[in-house]
C-alpha cells in the first residue's frame, strides 16, 4: 500500500510539472508579442533610474515578436520600419532553460519575472561599448 501510495504521489507531481511544462510553452508560443515596456538600471544597484520604453521610436515599438513551438522566433518590423532597406522580418532562436526559469533568446539569456497568457517580463543585461552592461527589464504584452 504504501508503494501505490509513494506511486500515485510522483506520478501526479511528475504529470503536473508536465502539464506546467507545457502552459508556459503554450503562454509563449501561441498569438504574437509586442515591447511595452523597458527599464535600465546603469549602476547595477536594483534601482531602474531610466524608462528607456518612452525613448523608444515608433519604429521600434511596433515591431512583432512571435515565438514559434519549433524554437524558432520571428521579429517582424511591423508597420513601419527604422530601416527601409532592413529586411521585414528576422529569425531568432529560443528556449527555456533552468528549469523553464529563463529564456535563452538569441545570444541573450533572461530571468522569467512574469509569463502568462497576457504578459512577458524579462530581466536581464544589455552591453554598451562592447564592455559596459547595464541590467535591464522588457514587458511584452501578447496582441
Amino acid at each position: 500500500m504504501k508503494y501505490a501510495l509513494l506511486l500515485l504521489t510522483l506520478s501526479t507531481t511528475l504529470l503536473s510539472c508536465s502539464k506546467n511544462d507545457a502552459a508556459k510553452k503554450d503562454a509563449l508560443t501561441t498569438g504574437t508579442w509586442k515591447l511595452t515596456g523597458g527599464v535600465t538600471d546603469y549602476n547595477k544597484d536594483g534601482v531602474y533610474e531610466e524608462d528607456y520604453y518612452a525613448i523608444l521610436a515608433g519604429c521600434e515599438k511596433d515591431n512583432i515578436y512571435t515565438f514559434q513551438a519549433d524554437g524558432n522566433e520571428i521579429m517582424d518590423e511591423g508597420p513601419t520600419k527604422c530601416i527601409d532597406s532592413n529586411p521585414q522580418t528576422r529569425t531568432s532562436t529560443w528556449s527555456f532553460k533552468n528549469n523553464q526559469k529563463e529564456l535563452q533568446w538569441g545570444a541573450s539569456t533572461y530571468q522569467i519575472e512574469a509569463l502568462t497568457s497576457t504578459t512577458l517580463r524579462l530581466k536581464g543585461t544589455a552591453s554598451y561599448n562592447i564592455i559596459y552592461t547595464v541590467n535591464i527589464k522588457r514587458t511584452f504584452t501578447k496582441q
